[in-house]
């Protein structure tokens, strides 16, 4: 099935402390974000480098589904670990310098080809990790468990 393009926005208000609201129209839910304690921040809620963490996995993960659905296989369990690290780039401040994403994969006896594949085919077609390519190296790796 295809598309034409999609837009999708979020709309981030100051709450008066260290952080934000963003409000995600088409969605009744808010995500809020505050600066980490190192940065003079509260902590109170993920900050950005968190998100944006969440942002790769979450994109991971429902590619993962989209394609698990239409290969037909049971999952019994997905869960998708990502690690970025964020380095001081000299005088322009800091910035994010590469991400690792490890995608654990658990399905019933005999589907373990099946969702290994499935598993390559969510790596190569996220499109956010996609998106990343020539600004971060994203590696993106997994294990499938047959239960």
């Amino acid at each position: 099935m295809s598309h034409g393009p999609l837009e999708f926005r979020a709309v981030v208000e100051w709450d008066g402390e260290t952080g934000g609201v963003a409000s995600l129209p088409g969605s009744s839910t808010e995500l809020r974000v505050d600066m980490p304690v190192e940065f003079g921040g509260g902590s109170r809620y993920p900050c950005p480098d968190e998100v944006f963490l969440a942002s790769i996995g979450g994109c991971l993960l429902t590619t993962f589904l989209y394609i698990r659905r239409k290969m037909g296989f049971r999952l019994e369990g997905l869960r998708i670990e990502v690690v970025g690290v964020v380095d001081s780039s000299g005088p322009e401040g800091y910035r994010v310098s590469r991400g690792d994403a490890r995608m654990h994969v658990y399905v019933g006896r005999g589907d373990g080809g099946l969702a290994e594949r499935c598993a390559e085919l969510a790596s190569e077609y996220c499109h956010i990790t996609r998106t990343l390519e020539e600004a971060i190296p994203v590696e993106v790796s997994w294990t499938v468990s047959e239960r």
